[in-house]
């Protein structure tokens, strides 16, 4: 990225939290997650960086009205007030569960989703204003630089390269990150005509359209061929689309091995390290969002299945299950969160001891918590139905002190890097998920260190300030500098 130039990234989740102390006062809380922390990434790698993205609370809306950027700590920051039933219908009705359930296979088919009139209300009246919102938010934001470079995030955002580009014209640089799996062809076919065209027109209108993962961009690139008729380049990744060339490409996510090293030995995990190492026999270990896509209720069952088939680890190992609540006014979600405790308490029931609880289920947002399991799990379950990328397979990588083994579910993103050191699992097989926790648990010492080590060195051959460059890369690439 040329320096001096002004960049703009927009996501919808933004770096800082306002609101106001008990005196009246002003203050701001860092965003946690791994999205907020690629994007802190992104801000660093040049002079003049503006983060765009929704005000979420009260405060929030009061820095939205005055004069943007507003900057605080290292951030410039502009937040958009958006109409509160827009956003509702945005976010709540159409992009989750909507899109959210699509791009990871979350439908029932032959009963969900029922689509119809207030689909496309949802729509209209919330995803597609929202989106404009953020388009002129970033034409303010740029009006005085003659070629912006807009870093767009995520699939609330689907519809804003089509309006930056309207309002900016051909000289913008615009991208769009998709952080989520990008589905086959047929399954992007269950969303009516009007959202399946109209948002791949709109990611057309960019320059480039980045995915996790090498098969999430083909299948985009098809999906793209069959809705659209575009026509794709395999070899350079290419596709043309009225007279333009869109990059299609592939950037792998990944963390900041210093900022776990340093948060590992964090006086916060150190206390948190005296519960989990309190825990009977070996740990199990899974740290996770409260959602659907990560198939929490199917991991408890395959644990269940192992003691059915290996009745002589009962006793011997505890599954610590550390789960953070996730959209729980969405129905769908606040049900599952209800399952995930029955299924807990079942296979306590079942296997269980007054001495013993096969499963410790905490279901909240304690990140030393989750920290403090990662330097001391012996096996890693990541199971996830379908996972963009899945981070806490990376993070817990890096800090582990007991070469831990990871269970890895094939349809994360994380499999495409991870695959040769993890024991992969297909996450809808029981059976086969049973067999592979065993076999980490009573994995040979040499073969987990062999696997853990060679993990590490994976993920700190590709940082996320790897990441971020490899888009400077082909941003200066795509712009001839």
């Amino acid at each position: 990225m040329a320096r001096g130039e002004r960049t703009v990234i927009v996501s919808n989740r933004g770096p800082v939290t306002f609101s106001r102390s008990e005196s009246g006062e002003r203050t701001h809380s860092r965003g946690a997650g791994g999205l907020v922390t690629a994007l802190n990434a992104v801000s660093r790698s040049g002079d003049d960086v503006v983060w765009i993205a929704s005000a979420q609370s009260e405060e929030d809306i009061e820095v939205s009205r005055e004069p943007a950027p507003y900057e605080v700590d290292d951030l410039r920051v502009t937040l958009v007030e958006h109409e509160p039933e827009a956003y509702d219908l945005m976010y709540n009705h159409l992009a989750n569960p909507l899109l959210w359930f699509v791009q990871h296979g979350l439908y029932d088919l032959p009963y969900t989703p029922l689509l119809g009139e207030e689909t496309r209300r949802a729509w209209e009246e919330g995803y597609v204003p929202v989106n404009r919102n953020f388009a002129e938010a970033v034409s303010r934001t740029v009006e005085d630089a003659g070629f912006p470079i807009v870093l767009l995030h995520d699939y609330q955002l689907y519809m804003t390269p089509l309006f930056v580009r309207e309002r900016l014209g051909a000289d913008a640089f615009i991208s769009l990150f998709v952080h989520i799996p990008w589905p086959g062809p047929d399954y992007w076919g269950v969303l009516p005509e009007y959202i399946r065209e109209d948002v791949l027109e709109s990611l057309l209108s960019a320059d480039v359209v980045a995915f996790h993962t090498r098969h999430y961009a083909r299948d985009f690139a098809e999906t793209a061929a069959q809705v659209l008729g575009v026509t794709y380049d395999t070899e350079r990744a290419v596709i043309h689309h009225s007279g333009r060339e869109v990059w299609v490409r592939a950037y792998p996510i990944s963390i900041d091995p210093a900022e776990f090293e340093e948060l590992a030995q964090s006086e916060s995990v150190l206390e948190q390290e005296e519960f989990v190492k309190g825990l009977p026999g070996k740990l199990l270990l899974r740290v996770d969002r409260m959602d659907l896509s990560k198939n929490v209720v199917r991991g408890f069952q395959a644990y269940g299945r192992m003691f059915e088939r290996h009745p002589e680890m009962v006793g011997e190992v505890t599954f610590l299950a550390q789960l953070q609540p996730s959209r729980g006014d969405i129905p769908e979600y606040a049900r599952y969160a209800e399952v995930v405790q029955e299924t807990a308490e079942r296979v306590n029931e079942q296997h269980g001891s007054a001495s013993w609880k096969p499963i410790e289920l905490s279901m909240q947002d304690n990140f030393p918590l989750s920290v403090a399991a990662y330097k001391n799990y012996d096996a890693l379950l990541v199971n996830a139905v379908r996972d963009g990328m899945n981070l806490v397979a990376k993070e817990a990588a890096v800090v582990n002190e007991r070469d831990g083994v990871l269970v890895l579910s094939e349809n994360a993103g994380a499999h495409e890097e991870l695959n040769d050191n993890a024991l992969t699992v297909n996450p809808f097989d029981l059976d086969e998920q049973a067999d592979a926790i065993y076999q980490a648990l009573t994995m040979p010492d040499e073969e987990r260190r062999r696997r853990a080590q060679a993990l590490r060195e994976t993920v700190m051959s590709n940082t996320i300030e790897d990441w971020v460059e490899a888009q400077m890369r082909d941003i200066a690439a795509y712009r001839g500098l």
